[in-house]
């Protein structure tokens, strides 16, 4: 037998092996092999996520104070977010710069922001993995968020924000 013969014969044994895995595959009936997944005890209901996109938007309510909570049917719009963070800014002491640096850098002033894979949520852009304490709810609050936020950059916690930590190498409008 020549090396071509042997050649030949392999090259058909690489090729037709697929197809004939394949056509034996289906002899017989498919529902004596393939059981059905077991059923599932969960404890607690799966949670499932549904986003919406172009639904009509409700009216505005006004921005009263910076101590008025948000009403949880209406999203704020960036200019509100941004008064609502410059005026709780002031009241904790904080420069609202800083605050509003912040902000913009980590969500854009989008309330529903996600970032890192999920894992940071919100405004100010909490991390689930290095803050469990602080839920979605909160995270998601414009005002539960801006206030816990807050408390950490006036306790000296600004570092905790990536983007204040490496602003001066990051940033070309880094105001620090």
């Amino acid at each position: 037998m020549g090396m071509t013969m042997i050649k030949k014969i392999l090259w058909l044994a690489f090729y037709l092996l697929p197809v004939i895995a394949f056509a034996a595959n289906f002899n017989g009936t498919r529902a004596g092999r393939v059981s059905p997944p077991p059923a599932r005890n969960t404890p607690h209901p799966l949670k499932v996520t549904i986003f919406k996109s172009h639904r009509p938007q409700p009216a505005r309510l006004a921005l009263v104070s910076a101590s008025s909570s948000w009403s949880k049917s209406v999203r704020p719009t960036s200019q509100e977010v941004r008064a609502y963070v410059r005026t709780q800014a002031q009241e904790h002491g904080v420069d609202p710069i800083l605050a509003l640096w912040i902000v913009k850098h980590e969500s854009s002033f989008n309330p529903r922001a996600r970032g890192d894979g999920e894992a940071s949520r919100g405004l100010w852009q909490i991390s689930r993995i290095y803050h469990p304490e602080v839920s979605d709810a909160a995270a998601f609050d414009v005002a539960s968020s801006t206030d816990w936020s807050l408390k950490r950059i006036s306790s000296g916690k600004a570092n905790e924000w990536s983007t204040y930590r490496n602003c001066r190498t990051l940033y070309e409008d880094c105001p620090f």
